[in-house]
């Protein structure tokens, strides 16, 4: 499928989904006339794998403020994690929505956002090049060139190599688990920048006072997905592998 026809063929999907969920539509018009949207990872990943799927990504081109105030304008119900983001239930879709301005990467000013670039800007700020989907959704022009790598090379890769990037990332557990899922669903291998930040990390969990595993079985819990697909077994195994390929340091992996 070349450019111009998967644009076509998404316009089409997702005006379809804002028919089964008409609350979404009228909100997202409301957005329009003042900012862009952009979806972001899995939603248009599954489109593009022909699979269905109920849960939505948005970057909005707003400030937080004026965003809620169309969303309780809209009379939408929504909830406020503790990264700022907002979460929508419609009868059909989940949608998690930032403001461009609350995306971690942007608001640390660690990608630079580009004003003239801002499609290209947020896929960079995206972490795992699995996730490095961007779709313009006024335009439906879109960047999925790091995707693409991901799977032509069967290797999960963060985009980024700066150690500040990856220190303040405040997902980290839910990163370790995304590897390790990834790893034994599509059997891919890890780059030498994922496999360290990996090690890394799993250390520091250690060094602070915490079994790695039950760590990682507490934020599991909160994943359904990796909840049904990794079992304790699973985690020990991948991170013995991970200490056993460790070129990094003279560290030497501790059973737990």
């Amino acid at each position: 499928m070349d450019y111009k026809e998967l644009k076509s063929k998404f316009k089409l999907h997702f005006n379809s989904e804002l028919q089964k969920n008409p609350e979404f539509k009228y909100l997202l018009y409301n957005i329009f006339v003042y900012g862009s949207a952009y979806i972001v990872g899995g939603y248009f990943r599954d489109f593009l794998n022909s699979k269905e799927s109920r849960d939505l990504d948005i970057i909005i081109d707003l400030d937080n403020t004026k965003l809620l105030e169309i969303i309780n304008d809209s009379k939408c119900t929504y909830t406020i994690n503790r990264h700022k983001g907002i979460k929508l239930q419609f009868k059909n879709l989940v949608v998690d929505m930032w403001s461009i301005e609350n995306n971690w990467a942007f608001k640390n000013e660690l990608v630079k956002l580009n004003d003239k670039d801002k499609l290209n800007s947020i896929a960079k700020g995206c972490f795992y090049n699995f996730d490095s989907l961007v779709i313009n959704l006024h335009s439906f022009n879109l960047n999925i060139q790091n995707y693409l790598s991901y799977l032509e090379n069967k290797k999960l890769d963060i985009l980024l190599k700066s150690p500040i990037y990856k220190n303040l990332n405040p997902t980290t557990e839910a990163n370790i688990l995304r590897a390790f899922y990834l790893k034994k669903l599509d059997e891919i291998q890890f780059s030498s920048n994922t496999k360290k930040y990996l090690i890394d990390k799993i250390g520091e969990l250690r060094d602070n006072g915490f079994n790695p595993i039950e760590a990682l079985k507490k934020t599991q819990s909160k994943y359904p997905k990796y909840q049904n697909y990794l079992n304790k077994n699973d985690l020990e195994m991948m991170i013995r592998d991970l200490y056993s390929t460790n070129e990094f340091d003279n560290q030497f992996y501790i059973n737990f």
